[in-house]
């Protein structure tokens, strides 16, 4: 069984096939070379850049060949509402948190919403820590993984850890999860670069940019710098022997 994580699409209306979404569609063609073949991918938050109708079914359109079930969960730069339309057809149309648990073969994947809207910053305040307390109770054996969208560390790039999860909702996080063993790993986007740590005392996944990088540097900066050039990729996450394993997958850019 494996699970693939895209992070911060960044789509954007009008594009027509170049940027984001020409970044994109060699990130879908890698994913569709994996053996065994996928049983879901994760979208873990910054689907669209504009917030736009058309941005979300472009990255419908996008991720078609692939034929998998999408989770997806909402990061600063989206719109709840127009994230449920397209994703969650089904729901009402409402800007209330998107949150889900879906198996995922014998994975379970929890997503919570992180977002604050008119803030690029994190937060997880009580009603979505209750929602995650209720819904890791309602199946504390089956190993699960912990999506969202902020991190719930510092990285130490400055200007990205401003926007961080908020740090009394970290503290909070780590407490709630001492109590679910099953959680076996966090993963996370928003930081588009590749990092490990632990959190909770549990492996934390920071999930590359299927569209940009930052390029690293941890002085006190004023901005930070991306990259279209660098390597972006996405993550594969798999149940091996009853432990879950995260592998990092580069996609290569044309200079």
């Amino acid at each position: 069984m494996t699970l693939v994580q895209l992070s911060d699409l960044h789509l954007r209306a009008g594009d027509d096939g170049h940027g984001p979404g020409e970044r994109l569609e060699r990130v879908v063609q890698r994913v569709a070379s994996l053996q065994p073949r996928p049983v879901a991918l994760l979208l873990s938050g910054d689907l669209a850049d504009d917030s736009s109708d058309a941005s979300y079914e472009q990255v419908h359109e996008l991720l078609s060949p692939l034929e998998l079930p999408i989770h997806a969960i909402p990061g600063n730069h989206d719109s709840r509402e127009l994230l449920r339309a397209h994703f969650l057809p089904n729901e009402t149309p409402t800007d209330a948190p998107v949150h889900f648990a879906a198996a995922c073969g014998p994975l379970r994947l929890v997503g919570c919403d992180t977002t604050l809207a008119g803030s690029d910053g994190g937060v997880m305040g009580d009603e979505e820590r209750d929602w995650l307390k209720q819904t890791l109770a309602e199946d504390p054996e089956t190993p699960t993984l912990l999506a969202m969208h902020h991190p719930p560390v510092l990285t130490g790039i400055r200007l990205m850890d401003e926007i961080a999860l908020d740090a009394s909702d970290r503290v909070a996080l780590e407490t709630l999860l001492r109590s679910h063993p099953q959680v076996q790993a966090i993963t996370c986007g928003h930081v588009h670069t590749t990092m490990t740590t632990l959190f909770a005392a549990r492996p934390l996944l920071i999930c590359p940019s299927t569209n940009s990088a930052i390029c690293l540097d941890m002085r006190p900066l004023e901005s930070v710098p991306f990259s279209v050039s660098q390597s972006l990729g996405f993550a594969v996450h798999a149940l091996v022997g009853g432990r879950l394993v995260s592998h990092v997958q580069a996609v290569e850019q044309p200079i």
